[in-house]
């Protein structure tokens, strides 16, 4: 009978070792498995987010792509007429060209542009000064880089200012440019 006990013990036993391991299992699931499916879980969406957000990157280098593959920039001979833009599309912003001085080409070797800096001088309110210089970039005939500027408030009319800039015109450095 002795044998009936130690085996019914033995049963016991394997039985309380079973659910150790089972309960061992569980709090190591509570306390590694959880946070880290929850941090997969923030990970994922996170993923998506950003996704979104290069998708709709893409669309806008997509349709500015499209935009900007029709130009071609001038060349030398054809300076005059960025210049011209420049000043029709200052007028069409309501900002006034008090001076315009361009300055000498600067050509870098073994590149593929030519840059003519100008130093411009406008008067214009705050405004016109934002939406002129922030939409250079919609110019057709000519790319510009504003270098520097100076604002200056205005001495008889505070809501006016005088702004020195520094802008580059570049220019195809072939002369075999459409």
């Amino acid at each position: 009978m002795k044998i009936g006990k130690v085996e019914l013990t033995q049963e016991k036993l394997i039985a309380i070792v079973a659910a150790g391991f089972l309960l061992i299992a569980f709090v190591v699931y509570l306390i590694f498995y959880v946070p880290l499916t929850r941090d997969l879980r923030r990970g994922f969406l996170e993923c998506r987010e950003l996704e979104s957000e290069a998708l709709e990157c893409r669309n806008i280098i997509a349709s500015a792509g499209k935009i900007y593959e029709e130009r071609v920039l001038l060349t030398e001979k054809e300076i005059s007429k960025a210049i011209d833009e420049l000043t029709k599309y200052g007028k069409w912003k309501r900002v006034n060209f008090v001076s315009m001085n361009p300055r000498k080409i600067i050509e870098e070797k073994g590149s593929e542009y030519k840059r003519l800096p100008v130093k411009i001088e406008i008067k214009s309110g705050y405004e016109q000064l934002g939406m002129f210089l922030g939409s250079l970039d919609d110019l057709e005939k000519s790319l510009i880089k504003v270098k520097s500027f100076n604002i200056i408030p205005g001495k008889e009319d505070a809501d006016k200012v005088i702004t020195n800039l520094l802008v580059e015109i570049y220019f195809s450095g072939s002369e075999n440019a459409e």
